[in-house]
């Protein structure tokens, strides 16, 4: 293995594992390892940096610095965090923040656990260099991020910053959004790669098809960036992020012609919104975006791929749901006959459909555990 490259980890949602290892392996990382809505895996920094702009599926990116053990004491928390060389990977000008994850079987109060580390980092570099970082909640320079177990502590600089999921593009939302990282593990899974027309027929805002833009046009989710925490290190090479970005920029192609990737929402009002972000992603001229009700719409000729999230009757309201659902079953085995149609839902479709789906995935969208069904139309 390169002397360089580094062991980082990239956290997504539970149930899309295996989808953020495929991607990190064909994007060229090293032993993708899936791990607990992560994935372990090894490159250099241009790699990181490339990793950042290109996952579609990783909400942030992780590099590891230390790995503490036999945290059983305030003292011994204290000074194995002063022990870390933090002036070897930013400055004392820079703002942070401490991300805390799990919990400590000796030192419970995660707040608690959370200000002594910042006491220890402060004092190190005040005692080093006559300064301390101040500490921001909101747009911190830098996100340190300490995952607590048992009595370890696993402590990782966040390379993102803001997590990935916050591509840039949105502008508009309506009130109930689905997370664009769940959006392109949902079309990954569902195994469209750009070769069947696309359909979101409750589209809202409009995130599944621009992720099905983004993806058949292999535009870089990340691009629309302008700031990864990785900036704010010291060894944060400028001409290298260039090099890399310019680089993933080349791949950029038009999706194939003969493909349409389509939104509908019975709102015009989210249409609207739908638009604002498509044009906000510059995928506008890839993606037909109209308002219509569903149960107007018929199957376009050629191979159809739906993906959609029927409303949950948690955010959006849905007036007797169980007949709702019987009716959105019914309308796709009348008009959508021979298309493929995956949906996201919290109670299974399988019984108003009759019938099991072809592919089932396990996921969570939020705080609510939801079922990813594959139903072939015949």
């Amino acid at each position: 293995m390169n002397a360089e490259n580094f062991k980082m980890i990239a956290t997504t949602f539970k149930g899309l594992e295996k989808v953020l290892a495929r991607e990190v392996q064909e994007l060229g990382g090293q032993r993708p390892r899936p791990l607990v809505r992560a994935v372990e895996f090894y490159g250099d920094r241009g790699f990181m940096y490339k990793a950042n702009l290109r996952l579609a599926t990783a909400l942030r990116i992780l590099k590891p610095l230390a790995h503490l053990r036999n945290i059983k004491s305030v003292a011994a928390l204290y000074d194995k965090i002063k022990a870390i060389p933090w002036e070897a990977y930013f400055d004392a000008g820079r703002t942070v923040y401490f991300h805390i994850s799990g919990r400590l079987d000796t030192l419970p109060h995660t707040h608690f656990v959370s200000q002594k580390a910042k006491d220890a980092l402060a004092d190190r570099f005040r005692e080093i260099t006559g300064y301390r970082p101040s500490v921001s909640k909101e747009n911190p320079d830098v996100r340190i991020d300490l995952h607590l177990f048992r009595d370890q502590i696993s402590v990782s600089l966040d390379a993102s910053g803001e997590p990935l999921f916050k591509r840039g593009y949105r502008t508009a939302t309506g009130p109930a959004p689905i997370n664009e990282v769940l959006a392109a593990g949902l079309l990954r899974l569902a195994g469209w790669k750009g070769q069947t027309h696309l359909l979101d027929p409750m589209c809202g805002s409009g995130t599944i098809p621009i992720e099905g833009a983004l993806m058949a046009a292999n535009i870089p989710p990340g691009i629309f960036r302008e700031k990864f925490g990785f900036m704010q290190w010291k060894d944060f090479d400028a001409d290298l992020y260039a090099h890399i970005r310019n680089a993933v920029l080349k791949h950029v192609r038009e999706p194939l012609e003969i493909i349409r990737i389509m939104g509908y929402d019975k709102e015009p009002y989210m249409v609207e919104k739908a638009m604002k972000n498509l044009q906000s992603a510059g995928v506008e001229q890839f993606v037909h975006c109209e308002a219509k009700d569903f149960f107007r719409t018929r199957k376009i000729p050629g191979p159809v791929t739906m993906v959609f999230n029927p409303p949950y009757d948690r955010r959006l309201p849905v007036a007797r749901r169980d007949e709702f659902y019987r009716r959105i079953v019914r309308h796709l085995e009348e008009n959508y006959q021979r298309a493929e149609v995956w949906i996201i839902s919290e109670q299974s479709f399988d019984p108003y459909f009759n019938r099991r789906p072809f592919r089932r995935f396990q996921l969570m969208n939020g705080k609510i555990p939801v079922t990813f069904a594959g139903y072939k139309m015949d």
